[in-house]
């Protein structure tokens, strides 16, 4: 899905973008993208017009006084609907889908406020209003970022209230020229402004294209770490935690133990005679059996702490955090029954049980010559005593068992 996504926009990256136009789905992800990036340029654009559009009104107090009530009345008729649609922009719901249509009604009625004043304004002030139409163009098409389909409206409209108010209320004398020359500048500024319009809006819709390839790419190559991170902690055949893991989960979980002053268990786990069961029924029921051990002893590590793990070969592990020798020995007496009532059964092989032997230890860290690796190998003792006495039967370090008269096994027997 990702792959067809980054080819879809890599195949609009590289048409250039002069459609200026996206399919549905990315369109209505580009807009709301769009509508909060420039939100903020939109707001600033339309109160400096509308700043500007106020306080040249000072202007008529000092060049046509006789005339100021009325360009003041329009101004303050114009002014208010404009105030209105810029505080409207502040509500999220409202400017993330209509942003572009406030942003163009807004400055529609300020050029009409404009067009209205230098027609209620005496010479050669009203040029001066004219030329302020095409200061209000720069104002829409540049700083407010408004959209070049949005402009072309914004200039149609434009151009259509210049040309009725000239024509139907325009001055008598000179009209032709007025509007003709008028057009000429209006047509120049809108068209220069909007070719700048849609260079601005095909590069803003391409770096959104190449924002958008680097995010997904970033996205895979996280995914792809995660993904390599979890291999290198999980035994493939059985998904359940591998020796690498297990040795860090130790060394954390002691140094937590340390801080607390709490034992930590740690139960070594064996399954009985599996060699044999590989010889009679062969790998791939070997495979299965060793997923079915690993997930039932995955269902003890239970708390945050707690770890089942591949110890290597048909060997387990279970770290148990804040856990006693005894609290630990239960557990594993529970896992032995557990493994004994399951039913292993690998194609057409007869179904068939297992059995595992168990050995327990616990420490707590600071205390003597407790170590990670001292609880490991006191674990791996304990489980020695077990396969002698045996089998398929739990043995806790340090205490008594039938074998005890027995000569004790050397580091090389530990390593079985």
């Amino acid at each position: 899905m990702k792959t067809a996504e980054l080819n879809t926009l890599q195949q609009l990256l590289n048409d250039r973008g002069w459609r200026l136009r996206f399919s549905e789905e990315l369109e209505r992800e580009f807009q709301k993208d769009f509508a909060r990036r420039y939100l903020v340029h939109m707001q600033i654009a339309g109160f400096m017009g509308l700043v500007l559009f106020m306080s040249c009104g000072i202007l008529d107090l000092i060049w046509m006084p006789e005339m100021a009530g009325r360009t003041w009345f329009i101004r303050l008729v114009t002014g208010v609907p404009m105030l209105g649609l810029l505080l409207l922009s502040f509500r999220r719901s409202i400017s993330e889908h209509y942003l572009q249509l406030l942003n163009m009604i807004f400055f529609c009625i300020m050029v009409g406020g404009l067009i209205a004043i230098s027609l209620n304004s005496l010479e050669p002030y009203n040029y001066y209003y004219y030329n302020a139409i095409t200061v209000a163009m720069v104002i829409v098409f540049v700083l407010s970022r408004i959209q070049f389909k949005w402009g072309v409206i914004s200039a149609i409209i434009m151009w259509l209230s210049l040309n009725v108010g000239l024509i139907a209320f325009g001055p008598a004398s000179n009209k032709l020229a007025i509007v003709l020359i008028t057009n000429y500048v209006f047509i120049g500024s809108s068209v220069s402004a909007l070719i700048g319009t849609f260079l601005i809006e095909r590069s803003l819709r391409q770096n959104y294209l190449q924002s958008r390839i680097i995010s997904l790419e970033n996205r895979d190559l996280e995914e792809s770490n995660l993904t390599l991170q979890y291999l290198s902690a999980i035994d493939g055949l059985t998904q359940i935690a591998n020796r690498r893991s297990l040795d860090r989960s130790i060394a954390i979980e002691w140094q937590r133990a340390l801080r607390k002053r709490e034992p930590i268990g740690f139960i070594m786990v064996d399954i009985d005679h599996f060699k044999i069961f590989n010889d009679t029924y062969g790998h791939q029921a070997g495979d299965e059996c060793l997923r079915v051990v690993a997930s039932s002893l995955k269902d003890y590590a239970r708390r945050p702490g707690d770890l089942a793990a591949r110890y290597g070969g048909e060997e387990f592990a279970l770290v148990l955090t804040d856990s006693s020798a005894e609290q630990a020995g239960i557990i594993a007496e529970q896992m032995r029954d557990k493994i004994m009532s399951v039913v292993i059964k690998y194609k057409k092989n007869d179904p068939t049980h297992v059995t595992a032997s168990f050995g327990v230890a616990s420490m707590v860290p600071g205390s003597g010559q407790a170590s990670p690796e001292a609880l490991v190998l006191a674990a791996d003792q304990a489980l020695y005593r077990a396969k002698r006495s045996g089998r398929n039967r739990v043995v806790i370090y340090g205490q008594p068992d039938d074998d005890d008269q027995k000569e004790p096994p050397t580091q090389q027997e530990f390593n079985h």
